[in-house]
């Protein structure tokens, strides 16, 4: 792969622009002021950047090239006794993330740049091997998650490996889950559908949910929301149809940004409610998150462009009405707390 620092981080920008990363930039970088330890989570923090000013020159990838990478990034070609991660930081205790109480992983790299992402340090592909300070094993993931057992057990808790993307890293999110349901904990996946049929089939069978969050129906609008391509939003929708199809012991449940006048039109709703219905046995509700600006100062800490400037928080009293809506249209619904 060579140096991970262009490589892993050209593979994640979805588009043929190197992200701007020096080699050394890691022992550089500053602390994030805004990843402070979370008041109700105990989380492992990463002093790495999503970007960074300083500008290396290096030959640029094509968007075909960078799939390939993306995907061949963690492919092992045999297992060893443990599989490193690249770990952003690790969340407990949340009730937001699929049944029960869970632990949450965060893991490093995504293959979209999403208007809203609350996360966007996260967004860079790092090589574990070459990034200590982010690695972890499936091993440790696991002996952590078994130090809450019995506050997760209870009402079908257990642990959501999401991201960042998280199958960028199917091996790595295969090997935990594989542990974590030898605990006997459940599984939950919190995705955007990246991958192919065949990274897919390294990860399903040890998952019991998926949390798919859909930008858009409209291709258009999804691929501005996404800043991904269209193909990259079809296999999404096609991700779904594939778990319906070929795992019918995994409930998927499908998580919508509300944003004023682009994805809570009468148009977006139905068309959701359509493909959630298409889906059949295997979903189980539409979770409704309004759009919030929580992380919005990490932009200008990192120096980039805040695509949503300007939109204020979707008003709580509208998403409550965009509920009842998909419920009028048979679809179950979730609003996610304020």
């Amino acid at each position: 792969m060579g140096d991970d620092t262009t490589d892993f981080g050209r593979a994640c920008t979805g588009s043929n622009t190197a992200l701007p990363m020096k080699t050394n930039i890691v022992s550089r970088l500053p602390t994030h002021p805004f990843l402070k330890k979370s008041t109700i989570a105990s989380r492992r923090l990463s002093p790495l950047h999503a970007t960074a000013t300083a500008v290396e020159e290096s030959p640029v990838i094509t968007k075909n090239k960078a799939v390939d990478a993306l995907e061949s990034a963690f492919k092992l070609d045999t297992q060893p006794t443990t599989v490193n991660g690249a770990v952003h930081s690790i969340e407990t205790f949340s009730t937001n993330d699929g049944p029960g109480i869970r632990n949450i992983v965060f893991l490093q790299g995504c293959s979209k740049r999403c208007m809203y992402c609350s996360n966007p340090e996260t967004q860079l592909c790092v090589n574990p091997d070459m990034h200590p300070e982010l690695a972890m094993t499936d091993e440790e993931v696991a002996d952590m998650v078994k130090k809450y057992d019995m506050f997760l057990r209870p009402n079908d808790g257990g642990l959501t490996m999401s991201g960042g993307e998280p199958l960028v890293q199917p091996e790595f999110v295969r090997a935990v889950f594989q542990r974590v349901k030898e605990i006997g904990l459940t599984t939950c996946l919190d995705t955007s559908g990246h991958g192919t049929p065949a990274s897919w089939d390294r990860v399903l069978p040890v998952t019991d949910h998926v949390m798919l969050c859909l930008k858009a129906m409209d291709l258009n609008l999804a691929t501005k929301i996404s800043g991904a391509s269209r193909d990259a939003n079809v296999r999404a929708r096609d991700f779904a149809r594939y778990i319906r199809d070929n795992y019918d012991n995994i409930k998927i449940s499908l998580r919508w940004v509300l944003l004023k006048g682009m994805t809570d039109t009468d148009e977006e709703l139905m068309a959701l409610a359509e493909f959630a219905k298409e889906l059949g046995p295997a979903m189980t509700h539409v979770q409704i998150l309004p759009y919030h600006e929580l992380g919005r100062e990490k932009y200008d800490f990192l120096g980039r462009t805040y695509a949503l400037d300007g939109m204020e928080p979707y008003p709580y009293e509208d998403a409550v009405k965009v509920k009842e809506t998909l419920e009028e249209y048979g679809v179950d619904a979730v609003l996610a707390k304020p």
